[in-house]
């Protein structure tokens, strides 16, 4: 089983530390092996897309170009997937995608969790609120909850409505906006 941190070249590493501690995690959780430092694999590339594969230990380092997208549709699916760890295979996530949808936004145990390739945060007028389940816990989630600019809320599908806009958010796309009417409820 292989897994990946996807991490983002500007001029410097983005969050490097935080895909040092959740990759040091995962490999202490299936592993029990001590601690690398990403720094010491990774080349600095400026304006590049990076994949790290890794098991035990790290198994390649790739570079991208950085390609922007455009997410305009959204389609609420249903799902129990279990996608804890970011995982090399992403079959059971890509099966979720629907035709003529850019994304789907996964509702698990009657609550919002993520995209395919994102974590999800909600604005009410006030505050932005995160799921407090996300199905991974991302590297640019977890900065800007430490920045309180998040909040964590348990957020019903029910909820959506309530809500002004939301956004996407992973360590490539940053903290990408949309209207909230960009979500397909049927």
């Amino acid at each position: 089983m292989g897994f990946i941190e996807t991490i983002l070249i500007k001029d410097t590493i983005q969050n490097l530390e935080l895909h040092n501690k959740r990759m040091n995690k995962t490999r202490k959780y299936f592993y029990d092996v001590e601690e690398l430092n990403l720094i010491d694999y990774i080349e600095l590339k400026p304006n590049k897309r990076v994949r790290v594969l890794y098991d035990r230990e790290i198994l390649k380092v790739e570079y991208f170009d950085l390609q922007e997208r455009e997410f305009n549709n959204f389609k609420i699916v249903y799902s129990d997937i279990d996608y804890s760890f970011k995982s090399e295979n992403r079959d059971e996530l890509n099966s979720l995608k629907v035709s003529g949808y850019d994304e789907v936004i996964i509702v698990k145990n009657g609550y919002i969790t993520d995209t395919t390739i994102s974590n999800l945060a909600f604005f009410d007028g006030k505050e932005w609120h995160t799921p407090t389940n996300p199905l991974l816990k991302g590297t640019k989630r977890e900065e800007l909850l430490n920045k309180g600019f998040l909040k964590e809320k348990n957020i019903e599908l029910s909820h959506l409505k309530t809500y002004k806009k939301f956004a996407m958010m992973n360590a490539i796309i940053g903290f990408y906006e949309r209207d909230i009417n960009c979500i397909k409820w049927s």
